[in-house]
């Protein structure tokens, strides 16, 4: 922004986007992390306890790829827009297709975390 002030909000823009998208994984291993903790435990099976651990583990694992990735879209996006700003509804665009596949293992991360804390 510094050096291209011009195209200070679109690349502000693409930053909070890229970010706040970013953060979703996170977002999905507090709750995990919130279940987990408010959880009876008074009820628990022996054999629940292992299901428990994967689950937090699932979660906290399965953030961690997607949200490195999504913080790496979000940057090269950023550097693409100071690069070349017209094109930068292009580069938003696809910052959002990339970000929405990538998402989709986090999602799946937390699938299998519920199933663990609710099902087994």
């Amino acid at each position: 922004m510094g050096r291209q002030p011009g195209v200070a909000d679109a690349l502000l823009r693409t930053m909070l986007i890229g970010q706040a998208i970013a953060e979703s994984t996170g977002i999905y291993g507090l709750v995990v992390a919130l279940l987990l903790i408010f959880r009876g435990f008074g009820d628990v099976h022996f054999m629940q306890i292992p299901a428990f651990i994967s689950a937090g583990l699932c979660m906290g694992l399965g953030a961690m790829g997607p949200g490195f990735g999504l913080g790496l879209a979000a940057g090269h996006a950023c550097e693409a827009i100071a690069r070349n700003p017209e094109t930068s509804s292009t580069i938003l665009r696809n910052m959002l297709i990339g970000q929405a596949v990538t998402e989709s293992t986090g999602i799946y991360a937390l699938v299998v975390s519920l199933l663990l804390i609710f099902v087994v």
